[in-house]
């Protein structure tokens, strides 16, 4: 596979399942992942919205699952379910949600609520 270079964002745009690692702090430990670049615009959007650095969302996430799955797992599942709760709020109201518009609960809250359906009220 060959390795992109981060300065080369044309790259990144024309191929969104280039896998790109980044280091992340969980737990005061760093450690690097390696996802694919629409994850990670898919993560940093999430980040964005709740105010938060990637690092923190990624310790978010972390602390919500339960362990039995990879953190890279658990983040690609939670970047696809937070944008499925953005189809699923368009299509319901038919129109799609404006980046500036505030949706409460948060697109990721949503998502790790469908990550973790005993967590429903």
């Amino acid at each position: 596979m060959k390795t992109p270079n981060p300065d080369d964002i044309v790259e990144y745009q024309a191929n969104p399942v280039t896998k790109i690692k980044r280091n992340v702090t969980i737990d005061k430990r760093r450690t690097t992942l390696m996802l694919e670049q629409e994850i990670w615009t898919i993560l940093d959007e999430l980040a964005r919205e709740e105010g938060l650095s990637i690092d923190e969302l990624c310790n978010q996430i972390h602390h919500f699952h339960d362990g039995s799955e990879s953190i890279s797992s658990v983040l690609r599942i939670v970047a696809v379910l937070a944008c499925r709760v953005v189809q699923t709020n368009s299509s319901t109201t038919g129109h799609a949600f404006h980046n500036n518009q505030m949706m409460f609960p948060s697109r990721l809250h949503q998502a790790l609520n469908r990550l973790d359906p005993s967590t429903d009220t």
